[in-house]
């Protein structure tokens, strides 16, 4: 999912995308149309594995508390849900780009606010995963301590993008750190976890 939506974004998306030049940026559009919808269709592919993801983390995290592990799973869907409707207008900005480069700017831009609002709800997400992580028994609880950093970095970037558009600290960018390391720990120690763990969901908080 990182290498896609790294690919998709920052080489495609981003690289095509001249701020506050509307006309070189549908120019770009025009002449990389095919490559721009590869970018956002790349981006579709991530919002799909972001609901595998809440399915697997719910499965690895149940046993400390049912009601929690499905509350972050829904967070995690519902982030997925704004993700593709914001992407839905990337497609908006590449038809408009060839008859109206302002309205194709706007969709764009339109596109940047929707992800940033889905990264607040991503940022709760990683909120109550850091929560149910700290909590486990079968996972180191810096782990859990990261991703609510991580948590705080991403809703501090989306809030404060929606109330000051020349906002441009990117503190996620830093605070990242919990949700890579945490990835690697899954990829890692993830399949040696215990049976009864991901099977048998415990006493509920």
């Amino acid at each position: 999912m990182a290498v896609i939506a790294g690919v998709s974004n920052f080489g495609v998306i981003d690289n095509l995308t001249v701020p506050g030049d509307p006309g070189t940026t549908a120019a770009n559009l025009v002449n990389s149309a095919a490559l721009f919808r590869l970018g956002a269709v790349g981006l579709v592919v991530v919002a799909i594995l972001d609901v595998a993801v809440a399915w697997g983390l719910y499965i690895v995290l149940r046993s400390v508390s049912p009601s929690l592990s499905l509350l972050g799973a829904w967070f995690r869907i519902g982030y997925a849900a704004i993700f593709v409707m914001a992407i839905n207008n990337l497609f908006s900005a590449l038809r408009a780009a060839p008859v109206d480069p302002a309205q194709s700017a706007f969709f764009l831009e339109t596109f940047q606010y929707g992800w940033q609002t889905g990264l607040i709800i991503f940022g709760i997400h990683l909120g109550v995963i850091g929560f149910l992580v700290w909590r486990s028994t079968y996972i180191s609880w810096i782990f859990g301590v990261l991703l609510v950093v991580s948590s705080v970095g991403y809703m501090v970037d989306g809030f404060w993008t929606l109330l000051d558009p020349t906002y441009s600290l990117a503190l996620s960018t830093f605070t990242c750190v919990g949700e890579v390391a945490f990835i690697f720990w899954l990829l890692i120690r993830g399949s040696r976890l215990p049976d009864e763990t991901v099977r048998k969901p415990g006493v509920d908080a």
